[in-house]
Formats: C-alpha cells, sequence, structure tokens
C-alpha cells in the first residue's frame, strides 16, 4: 500500500509538534558557578630581606599575610555559601555574610 503525501505531512507535523511540546516543557538548565574571582589562587605574600633587620617592615609583612588571610577564608565562606544555594547538603553551617 502507497502512503499519500497528505498523510505523510500530517504525520510529520504531527512528529513536529511532539517533539515542540516536550521541548517547551522543559525549563532550561542553567548552570551557576561561584564568582570567579573567588576560585583564583592568590599567592602568599613573601617575606622581604628587609624585615629581619627592621620592625616596620615585618608588621607590614604580618600585616599583609593577615589580610591574605581573611581574604582567602572570606572566599571560602561565599563558595560554602553558593554550595548551599545550589543544593549541597553540608555537615556544618556556612559563616553569614559580612555586613
Amino acid at each position: 500500500m502507497r502512503s499519500s503525501p497528505r498523510l505523510m505531512r500530517s504525520l510529520a507535523l504531527a512528529g513536529c509538534a511532539a517533539l515542540a511540546c516536550s521541548c517547551a516543557s522543559r525549563e532550561p538548565q542553567l548552570t551557576a558557578y561561584p564568582p570567579s574571582a573567588d576560585l583564583k589562587v592568590e599567592a602568599k605574600p613573601v617575606l622581604a630581606p628587609e624585615a629581619l633587620t627592621s620592625d616596620n617592615a615585618l608588621a607590614e609583612y604580618d600585616a599583609a599575610v593577615e589580610a591574605w588571610g581573611e581574604r582567602g577564608w572570606a572566599a571560602v565562606a561565599r563558595i560554602c555559601r553558593w554550595a548551599v544555594t545550589n543544593g549541597a547538603q553540608l555537615p556544618f553551617k556556612c559563616p553569614p555574610p559580612d555586613t
């Protein structure tokens, strides 16, 4: 039995309509990532030779290391909150954001 062109067009349209319905009902999958700045590794400050003989240079180095550590842990906290927002089940609470 031969298929008529009209039947073939009807079947093609029905197939396209079925595909369009199944695609339209899906929500777009958006992938969110933490801020790229939080994923970049920052090098630890280097102790300058002057710090061995100068109290001021040593104090500046200590302050630089302290600030470096605080920035690093702040990034970890932001990534922790991002993970929880995106469905991660963590066995601990993330630190609250600084205000």
